[in-house]
């Protein structure tokens, strides 16, 4: 065998064995900058329940006759969420394409929207926008 010949097939070989290295590295860092992307969103959701959800602790844990009025915000970086209860029991908040739930105390009627809220308590209940 040539040694050229042998030298370009080692030099093929070589090349081609750090392209798959370069590869698999861009693979690596693409997949954890999915994760933290997506793990960002999950947390801009949790803030925004926990936010909703301290409101309704708060007005759980004082006398009857609170009232006060709070603001959830349009919209997180110019992009639109959801957030509701279901059945008095969960608040939930949706926020691209990532869903966090926050179970709630007992006793919690109405409904939460985003804008100005109304919470007050009334004989032990706790009352959202009723």
């Amino acid at each position: 065998m040539n040694p050229k010949s042998q030298s370009a097939i080692e030099f093929v070989m070589l090349s081609s064995f750090m392209l798959l290295v370069i590869l698999g590295f861009f693979s690596l860092a693409s997949s954890r900058m999915a994760e933290a992307r997506t793990e960002g969103s999950r947390k801009i959701a949790q803030d925004i329940a926990e936010f909703a959800y301290r409101e309704i602790e708060t007005a759980k844990s004082v006398n009857d006759g609170y009232s006060r009025i709070f603001e959830m915000p349009q919209g997180i970086n110019g992009v639109n969420y959801s957030i509701s209860l279901i059945d008095s029991r969960e608040l939930v908040v949706s926020y691209l394409d990532g869903e966090y739930v926050k179970f709630l105390p007992v006793n919690v009627t109405g409904s939460i929207l985003k804008g100005s809220n109304r919470i007050a308590k009334a004989n032990g209940v706790v009352f959202l926008n009723s």
